[in-house]
């Protein structure tokens, strides 16, 4: 499965046929796997609670390295419930992949650069063409998280399920269509992403 030439919602991966000897070269080996899962419970069991653990393979000596480890955020609040009503629904602006099962709100701050990043306040609706690990400081302080490029796997997408905020991730065109100071709300339960706050209110 390979990512396609289009935007178009739905259609963004196509499937490819792959060589037989070519479809194991980013595989882990049953041992691999065994291996991993033992440093795992030795992390977990030093810290004494649960972890979000990441790891990665050398392409050329084979060997496995713990590259992070901090406190697993996700499972945790997963006893948690949050109901939401909203009495009217507004005009889509922007549509992407969505990232939670929570309702933001808030007015949009378009950051183009990091250097921009005092302009966040707290509240804000981050709208950005990208995140990486630079932004978290400014990420932590969004009630949602809004980006052109990216998938479930981004950046953006991790650190917004780490936070408990939502985000709708690979939008296009979000820093041209949402404006700075525009009231919005982020509802990404029913994939509905970014409606005007002017006839939608939680």
């Amino acid at each position: 499965m390979v990512y396609a030439p289009t935007q178009e919602h739905g259609k963004q991966v196509k499937i490819e046929d792959v060589p037989q000897e070519q479809r194991d070269i980013f595989s882990l080996t049953n041992e691999e796997v065994q291996e991993l899962a033992k440093q795992a419970v030795q992390i977990e069991k030093h810290y004494g609670r649960p972890m979000d653990i990441e790891w990665a393979k050398d392409g050329h000596t084979g060997k496995l390295f713990i590259v992070q480890a901090r406190p697993e955020t996700v499972r945790s609040r997963g006893q948690v419930m949050e109901r939401y009503t909203l009495h009217s629904q507004g005009k889509i602006i922007a549509e992407g992949r969505a990232i939670g099962h929570r309702i933001g709100a808030g007015p949009v701050k378009v950051i183009h650069d990091i250097s921009e990043m005092n302009r966040i306040e707290p509240g804000d609706v981050l709208v950005t063409d990208m995140t990486d690990p630079d932004w978290e400081p400014i990420m932590k302080k969004a009630s949602a998280i809004v980006t052109n490029r990216g998938g479930r796997t981004c950046h953006a997408a991790i650190i917004a399920r780490e936070l408990g905020i939502p985000a709708v991730v690979g939008c296009g065109d979000a820093t041209e269509r949402m404006k700075d100071g525009e009231n919005v709300t982020v509802s990404v339960p029913k994939v509905i992403p970014v409606t005007s706050m002017r006839s939608c209110w939680i």
